[in-house]
């Protein structure tokens, strides 16, 4: 299994280009080019003429023509393009507002919040949530690190799940208790996805780790207790080792493998 460190490296990137994979029904290989934007960029002289061209497509075009003019508009460089964007939040296909907060996450302005925000809070669509979700994850600022922590109540397991991937991202005091308290979702997919969260926050996590400590002892979920297990070597607290110890004989070499992993950066940092 991946470590927690791969895991961090990976997820937020590739989770973006899956939801644009799955709205657009692009293949993967199709989908890749849209994490630089290369696929999208026009040749033109004029940028501003470029820019009244994507708004135009934005408003009139087919959806799939939306979503392309969303995600080329992400990548010119402009004040103009963040309303442009903002004004697509409204639009009637699911797959072109997932594409807007993706692409609105990606420009990194933490003045688009609110609008994404709004989409976490209120679309009806399981698939846009969950894309604000990872959008917020880009994003800093105490109204977006709360509405993560609001989503972890969402009623689609999902989006609960990317609330809590990018919550990790935050590394934020206050989101430790409400990670903590996600450890006992019930889902395996939330628990699992916080305690990669927590492992990801690193030592600020602390007081998480006798939370995670049951967690390894007890879920019955066998990547629940990866992800406990790798994270508990992040979070650096030599209290989780006894456990780790036991783990390290488990009859699942994956898990196995995780608690060996953790010994051996717990005890190297002494």
């Amino acid at each position: 299994m991946p470590h927690l460190q791969r895991f961090n490296q990976t997820i937020a990137p590739f989770s973006i280009i899956f939801l644009l994979h799955l709205a657009s029904g692009l293949s993967v290989v199709q989908a890749a080019p849209l994490a630089d934007g290369s696929a999208y960029q026009q040749p033109s002289t004029n940028k501003e003429a470029e820019i009244a061209r994507l708004s135009t497509q934005l408003r009139t075009a087919d959806p799939e023509g939306r979503r392309e003019a969303a995600m080329a508009l992400c990548h010119i460089e402009d004040k103009a393009v963040i309303s442009i964007l903002i004004g697509g939040l409204d639009d009637k296909e699911p797959m072109v507002r997932a594409a807007v907060v993706t692409a609105l996450g990606q420009r990194g302005d933490s003045s688009v919040v609110p609008a994404i925000v709004s989409r976490l809070s209120s679309d009806k669509e399981v698939f846009v949530r969950k894309a604000a979700a990872y959008a917020l994850g880009r994003l800093s600022g105490n109204e977006a690190t709360k509405a993560l922590i609001a989503a972890l109540n969402d009623k689609d397991l999902e989006v609960r799940g990317a609330a809590a991937v990018s919550l990790g991202e935050h590394a934020d005091a206050m989101t430790i208790t409400p990670l903590s308290t996600a450890l006992s979702d019930k889902s395996d997919f939330v628990r699992a996805r916080a305690a990669a969260a927590l492992g990801v926050i690193g030592p600020s996590a602390a007081a998480a780790v006798p939370t995670l400590i049951t967690l390894l002892k007890s879920d019955p979920d066998s990547e629940v207790k990866r992800q406990v297990a790798t994270a508990l070597g992040s979070i650096d607290d030599r209290s989780a080792l006894p456990t780790l110890y036991l783990t390290a004989h488990d009859t699942d070499p994956y898990l196995a493998n995780a608690a060996r992993a953790s010994i051996k950066m717990l005890e190297g940092r002494r």
